[in-house]
């Protein structure tokens, strides 16, 4: 029998149309559920992020249930041999309800909610599946090595350097009977902390924080079939492992945020925290990473967002800044360097069935000021269908 259709599933649910949990927003899902709602406030018999962080590796890579939250994200850009495209999404994501606690009736307090979407950039498609399942019943992930699993769909580093990071991910997912895929995922940057040695902290509250580690651009390549073929695919992607137990503060309404590959070998991920006056939060930030690797990074007094290009959801009515313009100084040439954010497919909504917080993210290109492709990358809006501060 497919693990993927078990009686143990608590949940699985599926569209037609673009919809994902992201690293960043799939922890609104249980904003809403009263047994796993997050609070600003903090939570003492939950471990918080320390300041700085002492993160140990393999270790750090692994699961930690003595926090409340954590997910391992993944977005790609896959090319077929004659350069169809393909947006790549992938989320494996735990929540506590109790931390290190046993279910005198269940079992493992640890839930895992997972999501596979793959879009079809020449045609519009979108195929998306995700599930919610108990440790033990049908999800798990190893406290000692990246090893994850929600029914069928698996992801797990196979090889280690000496610094204690994978040189190979590899991921096996399937969207009910639509789409399949068999990917290895080979980093060819250095692991990103980015905060503090890794403590990154969102709010005034030193508990309103995570461990973030990235790897800021992988290798893919591999096998993924759907309807119209089978192709061997190539091509880059972008992952994020966040370890948290809470992040939002009471004065934020929502946050935008974005990751961009640029084809020069660098990097940058900003996100602008907003708040209910319509300012931007001072714990909003932008980060360059050099080709080595390297962080500058720069306040949001140094950094624009600029709000820009606006959709309209005919479901949520939310309206979405979806061209937004960043603008910052280089750390390098020293020269304002603007950004372009270019969607790929306008409708990318996801409507929040399952938790009732709407939000939009999407495949993206990035243009400089003379329209040239400049880098690929996603971005990700919440908070425009629906005042978050309302939900914690």
């Amino acid at each position: 029998m497919n693990r993927a259709a078990s009686p143990n599933s608590i949940i699985q649910h599926s569209r037609s149309r673009c919809f994902r949990f992201g690293s960043h927003v799939v922890l609104l899902w249980f904003i809403c559920y009263p047994s796993f709602s997050l609070s600003a406030e903090p939570q003492p018999a939950f471990r918080h992020p320390e300041n700085p962080a002492q993160l140990k590796f393999p270790r750090a890579h692994a699961s930690h249930p003595e926090f409340r939250i954590e997910w391992w994200y993944i977005t790609g850009h896959l090319y077929s041999e004659t350069g169809r495209r393909f947006g790549l999404q992938i989320t494996f994501f735990r929540n506590a309800g109790k931390p290190q606690a046993e279910d005198s009736d269940f079992g493992s307090t640890q839930i895992f909610l997972a999501h596979m979407a793959v879009t079809d950039l020449e045609t519009g498609a979108f195929y998306h599946q995700e599930r919610l399942n108990r440790e033990g019943w049908n999800a798990g992930a190893s406290t000692e090595s990246m090893d994850l699993y929600n029914g069928n769909w698996t992801l797990r580093a196979t090889e280690f350097n000496d610094r204690g990071d994978p040189t190979s991910i590899r991921v096996n997912g399937s969207i009910h009977t639509d789409v399949s895929f068999e990917l290895a995922f080979q980093p060819t940057k250095g692991r990103v902390l980015f905060g503090n040695n890794g403590y990154s902290q969102k709010g005034p509250n030193p508990n309103a924080a995570s461990y973030y580690i990235t790897f800021p651009r992988l290798q893919v390549e591999g096998k993924l079939s759907l309807p119209g073929g089978s192709f061997a695919v190539t091509g880059q992607a972008w992952m994020d492992h966040e370890i948290s137990s809470n992040q939002l503060s009471d004065e934020q309404v929502g946050w935008d945020w974005v990751q961009m590959q640029l084809f020069d070998g660098t990097e940058v991920m900003a996100y602008r925290l907003r708040r209910k006056d319509g300012s931007t939060d001072p714990y909003s930030f932008f980060n360059w990473i050099d080709k080595t690797g390297g962080i500058t990074t720069v306040s949001p007094d140094a950094f624009e967002w600029i709000p820009n290009g606006y959709w309209q959801s005919p479901n949520t009515g939310g309206s979405y800044p979806i061209r937004p313009i960043l603008k910052a100084k280089h750390p390098v040439t020293g020269k304002t360097h603007t950004y372009y954010v270019i969607p790929r497919q306008e409708e990318q909504e996801l409507e929040g069935n399952l938790g009732g917080i709407s939000y939009w993210e999407g495949a993206l290109d990035i243009q400089n000021e003379v329209g040239e492709v400049i880098g690929v990358g996603y971005l990700e809006l919440t908070g425009y269908a629906q005042d978050l501060s309302t939900r914690l």
